[in-house]
Formats: C-alpha cells, sequence, structure tokens
C-alpha cells in the first residue's frame, strides 16, 4: 500500500503531514465525489484534451518524410523515398505503415495523421489515470494526475504533429501498466506475455522505446530474484528465468519477423538516421543535459523545489513510484547520449505521464484550495504560451516554428511542395524529371513527388557517412552533402532549405555569401563552373531561388520560356548577407570573410 493510501479523505494524518481540513485541497474536494462522478470528471479531461490538442493541430515537415516513404509503399515501391534506393530513412516503421492507409484510400494524410493521434492521445491519458491509480492507490490523486499532464504543452501539442510521438507514448506508459501492478500469481505471467507483445508493438513504433521497456524489464527481473523467499539460488535463477522468458519471447515473436525482413531489405540493422545523427558524444551528453535543464525551466519546474524538498521519502519509497523514477533516469540518460532533439522537447513526452504524477503529489501539498489554483493557473499561463510563441530558431525550435500544415500560403514548405509539383507534373516516373535536393526534406519531396537527394543524409547512406562535418552542432542535422556528392547523384536544383525571396528585376547575379542561406556547412566555391542560380516565381513579386547545379530539358525549357529567370553566381563573398547562425559556418561555406 502507497503512502497516499494509507490515509482516509478528511481523516488523521494528511498525506504531506499538514493538519486535514474538510476543504484543504482538490484530492479533498475529488475524494468527495461519488466513483462515477470522478469517472465523469476523466472524461471530461480526456474531452477537453482532444479539443485543445485539436485547436493547436499542426504537422511538422518531418511527418511528411514518413508520408513520402508510405506513398511510395502503397505504390508496390517498397518502403522507399525513391523508387529503388533502399533507405531506411525513417524511425517509425509501425507509423509509417500505418499512414499508408490514407495513401491507399485516397484520404488526406496530414489529416488522418491528425485525428489518429488525436485518438491515440486520449488513450494515453485514460491508460495514465490507471498508471497513476497503481502509484498512488487512489483516484483522486491519479485525477490530479492526468490535469497535470493535459495542461503541459508540450504533451498537447503531440497529440498531433503527424509523428508517431504520442504513439509510442502510449504503448510504453501500457507497458509500465501492465508490469509494475503486484498482482495475484495467477495473473502474473498473462500480464507478462501481454507486456511482451505492447512492448514490441511500442518497438516497431519507434525503435528507442527499447529503453523504456528494456529498463522495466530489468526491473521485473531483477524484483523477481530478490523477492524471492528461497535461500536456493537455483530457484532464484529458475524464477528470474521465467520472468525474462514470459516478456522477451512474446516481444522476440513480435520484432524477430521485423528484424529478419530490415536485414533482408535494407543491409542494416539500425536506421540510416542513427549513423546520419552520430556526432561527438561530448557535445551530444552536453547539449542533452542543457535540453533537459531547458525543459523544465521552460515549464517553471523551479517551483516545486520548495515543495519537493524534505520530502523525497513520499515518493521514493513508494516500490513503484521508485522504479518509475529508475524509467525516467534511464531515459534521460539515453537523451543525453544521443544529443536530444530539436522538436518542442519531443523527447520529454515519452515520460510526462511519470512526471505529471511527480506534479500532482507536489501540487497536493499546498495547505488550500485557493493556492493550488493559484499556482495551478500559472503552470497553465507558462504552458499556454508555449503554443505561440516563437523560438530563437536554435536549438529547440517552439511549436510555431514547426507549423507546416494547416497552411494555405504559397512561400510555406507545402506550398512551393505544390509549386514544383504542378511545374513538372508525373511525379518520379514522368521521364526527364529534375533531381532535387533538400535541406527540409518533408513537405517538399511529398508535395513535389520529385526524386529527391537528402542532403543531410538521414535517407541517404553515402551522405550520412561521408558528408561534411557541419561546424554548428544541430541536434539531428550533422552532416551535409558536398557538391561533389551531389553532381554524383544527378541532382539538378538545388533547394536546400528553402530561400523565398522579394524579385529584383535588376538583379543579375548572387553572391556565395547569399547562398549560404539555402546551402551551408559546405565549401561554396566548389561549385561547378556552370553553375548558375535560378528563380522561380511563386507569388507574385516573390521567387525561390534554387541553385542550378547540371543542365536539365525542363528547367532550360522554363528558362527559355521566360517563366523562370536564370542568374550568374558572383564568387565572391559579403559579411552583410550573412545573420547570426551563417556567420558561424561561413569559414566552410564562404571562405575569406
Amino acid at each position: 500500500m502507497t503512502v497516499e493510501s494509507e490515509i482516509a479523505p478528511g481523516t488523521g494524518p494528511s498525506p504531506d503531514g499538514l493538519d486535514p481540513s474538510p476543504e484543504r485541497n482538490l484530492t479533498d474536494t475529488f475524494d468527495r465525489w461519488s466513483a462515477a462522478q470522478r469517472h465523469r470528471g476523466l472524461a471530461v479531461v480526456v474531452l477537453a484534451a482532444v479539443v485543445a490538442a485539436w485547436i493547436v493541430r499542426f504537422v511538422q515537415d518531418d511527418a511528411f518524410i514518413t508520408f513520402r516513404f508510405a506513398r511510395n509503399f502503397e505504390r508496390g515501391h517498397g518502403l522507399v523515398l525513391n523508387q529503388g534506393e533502399r533507405v531506411e530513412g525513417y524511425t517509425n516503421f509501425l507509423w509509417t505503415v500505418l499512414m499508408a492507409v490514407p495513401e491507399r484510400m485516397g484520404w488526406s494524410a496530414p489529416m488522418f495523421s491528425v485525428l489518429v493521434g488525436l485518438a491515440v492521445m486520449a488513450v494515453t491519458i485514460v491508460v495514465s489515470f490507471r498508471l497513476a491509480l497503481l502509484v498512488f492507490e487512489r483516484e483522486s490523486l491519479a485525477l490530479l494526475s492526468v490535469l497535470a499532464l493535459v495542461a503541459n504543452m508540450t504533451f498537447l501539442g503531440y497529440g498531433t504533429s503527424g509523428l508517431e510521438t504520442m504513439m509510442q507514448t502510449m504503448f510504453v506508459t501500457a507497458v509500465a501498466l501492465l508490469l509494475l501492478e503486484r498482482p495475484g500469481r495467477s495473473r502474473v505471467v498473462p500480464r507478462r506475455v501481454a507486456a511482451g507483445v505492447v512492448a514490441g508493438l511500442a518497438c516497431l513504433t519507434r525503435l528507442d522505446s527499447a529503453v523504456i521497456v528494456g529498463t522495466l524489464f530489468v526491473l521485473v527481473v531483477v524484483h523477481d530474484w530478490t523477492s524471492s523467499d528461497s535461500s536456493d539460488s537455483s530457484a532464484r535463477i529458475k524464477r528470474a528465468a521465467s520472468a525474462a522468458a514470459s516478456l522477451g519471447l512474446p516481444t522476440a515473436a513480435v520484432l524477430l519477423p521485423w528484424i529478419i525482413w530490415k536485414l533482408d531489405y535494407y543491409g542494416d540493422l539500425l536506421p540510416n538516421t542513427f549513423t546520419a545523427k552520430s556526432g561527438s558524444p561530448l557535445i551530444s551528453i552536453a547539449y542533452g543535459i542543457f535540453y533537459l535543464l531547458a525543459f523544465f525551466a521552460s515549464y517553471f519546474a523551479f517551483l516545486f523545489i520548495k515543495r519537493f524538498r524534505g520530502r523525497r521519502s513520499d515518493w521514493f519509497q513508494n516500490p513503484i513510484a521508485r522504479d518509475l523514477s529508475v524509467v525516467v533516469a534511464a531515459w534521460f540518460v539515453y537523451i543525453c547520449i544521443v544529443g536530444a532533439d530539436f522538436m518542442e522537447y519531443r523527447f520529454m513526452v515519452p515520460v510526462l505521464p511519470i512526471l505529471a504524477m511527480l506534479a500532482a503529489m507536489l501540487i497536493n501539498r499546498f495547505r488550500n484550495q485557493r493556492s493550488q489554483v493559484m499556482f495551478v493557473a500559472v503552470l497553465l499561463c507558462v504552458s499556454g504560451c508555449r503554443a505561440v510563441m516563437p523560438s530563437v530558431g536554435y536549438p529547440v525550435l517552439s511549436f510555431s516554428d514547426l507549423r507546416h500544415w494547416p497552411t494555405d500560403s504559397e512561400t510555406s514548405w507545402v506550398g512551393l511542395g505544390k509549386y514544383l509539383g504542378s511545374t513538372f507534373p508525373g511525379g518520379e516516373q514522368a521521364p526527364d524529371q529534375p533531381v532535387i535536393s533538400l535541406l527540409a526534406l518533408g513537405a517538399i519531396s511529398y508535395y513535389s513527388d520529385l526524386p529527391v537527394v537528402d542532403m543531410i543524409g538521414l535517407a541517404d547512406k553515402e551522405i550520412a557517412r561521408n558528408g561534411d562535418q557541419i561546424p554548428l552542432y544541430y541536434p539531428g542535422h550533422v552532416r551535409v552533402s558536398t557538391v561533389e556528392q551531389l553532381v554524383d547523384k544527378d541532382v539538378s536544383l538545388v533547394v536546400g532549405l528553402p530561400l523565398v525571396l522579394p524579385r529584383e528585376e535588376d538583379r543579375t547575379s548572387y553572391r556565395l555569401s547569399e547562398l549560404v542561406a539555402l546551402y551551408a556547412g559546405t565549401d561554396l566555391r566548389r561549385l561547378p563552373e556552370d553553375a548558375t542560380v535560378v528563380e522561380a516565381t511563386v507569388k507574385q513579386d516573390r521567387v525561390l531561388v534554387m541553385i542550378s547545379l547540371q543542365q536539365n530539358p525542363k528547367v532550360d525549357a522554363l528558362v527559355e520560356s521566360g517563366e523562370w529567370r536564370e542568374l550568374d553566381i558572383d564568387r565572391t563573398c559579403d559579411a552583410a548577407d550573412l545573420n547570426v547562425v551563417t556567420r558561424i559556418v561561413n569559414e566552410r561555406s564562404c571562405p575569406g570573410l
């Protein structure tokens, strides 16, 4: 029995040692509700979360990479970015296969991903409630936990996003729920088998789920070893081996067919993204630590410190809470090792249900409801601001920066992709299509349907291994293609990081330093002598600037017709052309400044 469950509502010492009061805090109020009322309250929380997530819905650029793989899969070309190029440029197998459904049915893939994400989020909240009830053995505190969870904008935001984040969170939370309950022996094996299957699905959804479910598996085996009443070591070994088998065999049954297929189809066990994102270990760890601290600071978690000090035993003496703390610690170590991420604290979402439980316990220590409500209001205000506030652009992007759908803008990445798709109709299979290279791979590659080269190597083995190291560390983006690699891959147009500028009728050339914004991190002096810049008018007086790396008949026809304009490249650099970020990488991209 947990610390909280030993105290009846409104009687005896309170959970944090304060004098009891009939209306001392929110959980006392919840305790006076009937079970049916609390369950209706949970339903209201779920509904409110779904509505709020719908209001702030978005799909980010990386999701469109998944959509492109899914579309090629549905067309019968396999799970590939380009036809005939077998590279595992995604990390979310199960989600990618699921996204083939809208492609097959002719539905909108972004909208489908949003609706599925909302449904999965609703299930995640219910599972999180059940896990909190397991920890606290008190429905009122479990309800406060899910309130803290849905009050977090990072959680709500990733209810959509087009990515697998919420599905991963649902699966790993479900594994914790199945494993950490201490049922009678008659129910242990079925629950563990079910946990093994769900763990396999979690890893299919995102391979790094293995960090969380693997930690849970180890904890279960260790508990079985240490809790044995027998002093016979062979009996302990037998019990631990039985636990490992009941967990590992179902997981293996789910994962082994996929692993065998992967090795045969792609030739690698780990996705290509693992190689592409591997940077300096020391820099990765340093950034991971910064990332964790920035997350807690951005949600004013320091306001909890006073409540946490001196009462740590309430949490850590609870065996289930202690196990969950080990899971969180293991995940934080993983975040630091891989160098975290750049997307609005996406890596924090899988453990937010656990952190919300800790937050609920600390909120419950306030002396009265008024203090609690005021404190929660401050947190809600801070959280709400995250939905609209812009970021500084480096290194963690906010939701406002990541939102690429829905949008009607002709100059958005979605709009640019549609423009290129309409300019070069027919997709990859049409003859003489120009090959484009992109730093922002998702929306433009999906909507243009043109053959593409991923300039940061997530979906390109050769660039992932031999591309130039980017001087400025950016999570998940540590290499960039060299000019020679793009030439070898028959790239016609370097779109890079899309550069849309006002049209200047009297302009005749672009300096190298002006092109750093769309192709940074490599030596632009290595551009072929006959390389030029082309301007595509995408909106009245706005042009999309691209580097024409080598001739293409369709591009040439557009230039000759006057629909596109071709300009020379002035092989000089001017410091005035560079912003804060491009100044850092100009030593390689535009030497001599």
